[in-house]
């Protein structure tokens, strides 16, 4: 799942996932921002992280049983999810907003299309980015806060299965005539 998200934020800003460019500039938060390294005040940063929205029960809930060929109950359903996209630097404002515009187009290695084959749904309209500015040491440095509402779509199998009929027992009977 955290490849698709990095994808999907390459192709909003126009970037080869696999280029330097894209390495340097979008991150996953790091989970000690105490310990994260600081970058330079003019160097243009992307960090992100995924987190579970509080209180929220699944979106959509279906159990497909045999009725469907299964003899397995599977639980799909839809999780949601909030994308939480912070952008550090001059063009800071400028990134967050692409990304805002960008991740609904849809289509084959557009942003929608690369999060749609990962089962992940975007919740349109998301609020307009916040600018904020941030204090690092004597001077402050520029920030962009900009959050996401998603839905995941979650598939349980229960695996113990609900044990079918392979074969029946059969017992012939007939009558012999004398």
């Amino acid at each position: 799942m955290n490849e698709t998200i990095f994808k999907a934020l390459c192709a909003c800003l126009g970037l080869s996932p696999s280029s330097e460019q894209a390495l340097s500039l979008i991150r996953q938060a790091y989970t000690e921002p105490e310990n994260s390294p600081q970058p330079a005040r003019t160097a243009d940063v992307i960090y992100w992280s995924l987190s579970p929205e509080q209180g929220n029960d699944p979106a959509s809930y279906n159990e497909t049983a045999a009725a469907s060929g299964s003899h397995k109950p599977t639980v799909h359903r839809f999780l949601a999810y909030q994308l939480l996209i912070v952008c550090y630097g001059p063009s800071c404002e400028t990134n967050a907003r692409k990304i805002r515009a960008f991740l609904y187009i849809d289509g084959a290695n557009l942003p929608r299309g690369i999060l749609r084959k990962a089962g992940i749904y975007p919740i349109p309209d998301p609020s307009a980015p916040q600018l904020l500015y941030e204090p690092e040491g004597s001077l402050w440095r520029r920030r962009a806060d900009l959050t996401i509402s998603l839905r995941i779509k979650d598939t349980l199998v229960y695996t113990a299965g609900r044990g079918a009929i392979t074969t029946a027992p059969a017992i012939i009977l007939y009558k012999t005539n004398p």
